[in-house]
């Protein structure tokens, strides 16, 4: 019960890898902030954790204006007198050419994947700061150091976070913040099985660079949130954990398993 009785926020948790986040923090005795803008999947996700018997509450909010940003941190520190873990996970991918990229979708992208992030952190710094202590997790990815082709912004928005982790972690360090990051690789989503149902995924090409030569579960990928927001990582800040089955690793794509 590492969370027992800390206030935890994990932003895009309505559904995906930031449920299964915010569902791991929660088993392990964390008050529940859950920010998404979809209120029709956080009122069901709510409604399931507290019948688990988990202490959560939804929280409605367009993570890409600051101003609302700075309310529902200064909400939550309000209601609960302190703050103890942040997640920030709320992101998207769009997909497109570079050379078709409209200003607009780059724009929402950055705002959402990476804007959001400082902002997010820099609100609950202040309380953290107060306190003493704090610990923020942010979701890269593994196109962070891996890019594919079209979905370059999104590849650069991660590639920054691993970038924020580090230097708000080298700021906000002296003041018993830690700021890391968590870089997941393939993961079986809901989104993946559809679209390798529909042949938009090319699984084989992805299993070509694995060496685990499977994809991850999003359990793994809050497994590794949660170490990283808990007081066994107390000593790990500004860091990037890569969990991709191997995928950073790979030297070298392989048509086959070599025997």
């Amino acid at each position: 019960m590492r969370f027992s009785n800390k206030v935890c926020i994990v932003t895009g948790s309505a559904r995906g890898l930031g449920k299964a986040m915010a569902e791991r923090l929660a088993s392990e005795g964390g008050i529940m902030v859950l920010a998404d803008v979809d209120g029709e999947f956080l009122d069901e996700t709510v409604k399931q954790f507290q019948i688990k018997g988990y202490q959560a509450e939804g929280y409605i909010i367009d993570l890409t204006n600051v101003s609302e940003i700075d309310q529902m941190i200064d909400y939550i520190a309000q209601k609960y007198g302190r703050i103890d873990v942040l997640v920030n996970n709320a992101g998207m991918q769009i997909r497109k050419w570079a050379t078709e990229f409209p200003e607009e979708e780059f724009d929402f992208l950055m705002d959402l994947n990476l804007k959001a992030y400082f902002f997010a952190t820099r609100a609950a710094a202040r309380y953290f700061k107060k306190q003493g202590y704090g610990a923020v997790v942010c979701t890269s990815s593994g196109n962070s150091i891996r890019p594919a082709s079209k979905r370059s912004p999104y590849a650069i928005s991660k590639a920054a976070v691993n970038g924020l982790a580090q230097a708000l972690g080298n700021e906000l360090g002296r003041f018993g913040i830690r700021i890391n990051a968590v870089a997941p690789g393939y993961v079986m989503t809901d989104m993946v099985k559809q679209g390798i149902k529909e042949g938009i995924i090319d699984i084989d090409a992805i299993m070509s660079v694995l060496p685990m030569k499977r994809l991850l579960e999003p359990s793994e990928i809050a497994s590794a949130v949660a170490f990283l927001a808990s007081s066994d990582a107390s000593g790990i800040n500004g860091q990037t954990l890569f969990v991709d089955a191997g995928w950073s690793a790979n030297g070298l794509p392989e048509s086959k398993d070599l025997e």
